[in-house]
């Protein structure tokens, strides 16, 4: 009967959507990232490698809007695609992104339906200072788990609460998963269980002008653990991808944007693998992760158009069954020039230290990029 209902609310939307189509304004844009980088890495059990390479930064397409069918209620929608430039990893032009058709109340929230990024993942967009760098070697997916797009999900937003000097936003999400238990996606991945509940993401938000403070919960979401934090190694047991299973994940983030032109950041994470159907056979050998951020943005008073950032991650993931525990860490610092508002050149140097026991991947990375957003 579940089933049936929800086919029936969808139509009947859909409908509406359809009848108003001579004033809907559908929005489309996008966004170009390239850039250069020289990565030079030192590997513990494979041959050293020196080069440079061409990155296309999460640049995408999309097009999204909103239907309004009275003071009350209005459709959104979004459909993203994310743009491989260059084909030297993935044979596909387009891969999808968030995509989602929904129902806003302007009193009780929106409810929408789709593949759309985690609630916990779009915490760590607000402390992330290199969000989709070098093709998330830089930004935070690259140390830690827990940034998730999941299809077939139902999402819940919060209208903004008023709270003191701010507001409080929350959001729910509930997938629908499938009976083969977490398995990846073209652009995302699939929760376990064919049961709304049997996963769940959900976060808690409080802003204001200068304060954001933030806490989110992911129960058995289909996530990578350690990411890089496998060595280069060719053995049976490790490898480069990282751990895929689901996870119940705790994240806290917290930001200040002083007046001067300075924006502190800070994120804390633990995740520890729930056990489900489609886990890699080598999550159950690890214990928990733990991960950090210390990050800090500054707008020179003097020179608006620049804005310098330093960011440290890590994470520390403690293993069992006798494998020796995983830590990683990296500092990156840089430089943004914006051109014009949508337009701006930005350059980074980073060092990243990957260890198991005694052995250590050191890899450097040093790059330049321009992006452009329409």
């Amino acid at each position: 009967m579940s089933k049936k209902l929800i086919a029936l609310c969808m139509v009947t939307c859909c409908s509406a959507l359809l009848t108003h189509t001579a004033s809907a304004q559908p929005k489309f844009y996008g966004k170009i990232d390239l850039s250069l980088d020289y990565l030079p890495q030192h590997n513990a059990t494979q041959r050293d490698e020196d080069k440079f390479r061409l990155n296309s930064n999460n640049s995408l397409i999309g097009i999204k809007g909103e239907e309004k069918f009275n003071d009350r209620f209005s459709a959104v929608y979004q459909s993203e695609w994310l743009i491989t430039i260059h084909k030297e990893r993935s044979p596909r032009v387009l891969t999808p992104r968030n995509q989602f058709f929904g129902i806003k109340d302007q009193k009780l929230g929106t409810l929408k339906f789709g593949k759309q990024d985690s609630p916990l993942k779009q915490l760590g967009v607000l402390v992330d200072s290199y969000n989709n760098a070098v093709e998330n070697n830089a930004d935070i997916q690259g140390v830690m788990g827990g940034d998730n797009r999941v299809d077939d999900s139902f999402m819940y937003e919060s209208p903004a609460i008023p709270a003191g000097q701010g507001e409080i936003d929350v959001a729910v999400m509930l997938p629908m998963g499938s009976r083969a238990g977490v398995t990846k996606s073209e652009g995302g991945a699939k929760a376990a269980g064919h049961h709304l509940g049997d996963a769940i993401s959900t976060s808690v938000l409080y802003t204001d002008s200068k304060l954001s403070l933030g806490v989110a919960y992911d129960h058995a979401m289909p996530s990578n653990f350690l990411r890089k934090a496998y060595l280069n190694t060719e053995d049976t047991y490790t490898d480069t991808s990282g751990a895929f299973a689901a996870a119940d994940t705790v994240r806290a983030v917290g930001r200040y944007d002083l007046n001067n032109g300075l924006s502190l950041r800070g994120l804390y994470q633990n995740s520890k693998v729930e056990e489900r159907k489609g886990n890699a056979g080598h999550a159950d050998d690890i214990d928990q992760a733990n991960s950090w951020l210390l990050g800090a943005e500054y707008n020179l008073p003097q020179a608006e158009k620049w804005t310098l950032k330093a960011q440290y991650t890590a994470t520390e993931a403690e293993m069992k069954h006798g494998y020796v525990d995983r830590d990683i860490s990296q500092f990156i610092v840089g430089a943004d020039y914006a051109l014009k508002k949508n337009l701006r050149i930005y350059s980074y140097a980073s060092y990243l230290l990957l260890e198991e026991g005694s052995k250590e991947d050191h890899q450097t990375l040093v790059g330049s990029a321009v992006e452009w957003k329409f």
